[in-house]
């Protein structure tokens, strides 16, 4: 089992990005900011994160188009994608599920149900481990 789960937070909005951040590392979790959905298809190759949580909207490469680039990649299209947006309509998700998209935070949301939708998108990372006797 991995010690640190890198998660790739991507979203425009520094606060945003900054908040997560602080949060998800306070859950020793290891976490990489990043404000463009190209610069993520780079990192992917490179540092092979865990998890990705990303805003749908934004402006130069948005959600949808990156997780389209993940996908066609043999080695990013297993990588789990969690989308949060506060504009995220029927046909968005719809069609961000048919490239694979499993979980939506609807923005606003609690950073302690980011924490169980992040549980839920990676459950082979923290199974339960029996301790020694």
């Amino acid at each position: 089992m991995k010690e640190k789960p890198l998660i790739f937070v991507v979203d425009d909005d520094a606060i945003i990005r900054n908040n997560l951040q602080r949060y998800l590392t306070r859950n020793n979790w290891e976490v990489k900011t990043i404000a463009d959905g190209f610069e993520v298809l780079l990192l992917c190759l490179y540092l092979k994160p865990d998890l990705i949580i990303s805003d749908i909207r934004m402006p130069k490469l948005d959600g949808i188009t990156l997780l389209k680039g993940l996908r066609s990649n043999p080695e990013t299209r297993e990588i789990p994608v969690i989308f949060m947006s506060a504009y995220a309509t029927d046909e968005i998700m719809d069609e961000a599920r048919k490239f694979g998209a499993e979980f939506f935070l609807p923005k606003p949301f609690t950073l302690e149900y980011l924490q169980g939708v992040v549980y839920r998108a990676l459950p082979h990372l923290f199974e339960y481990q029996p301790q020694p006797e």
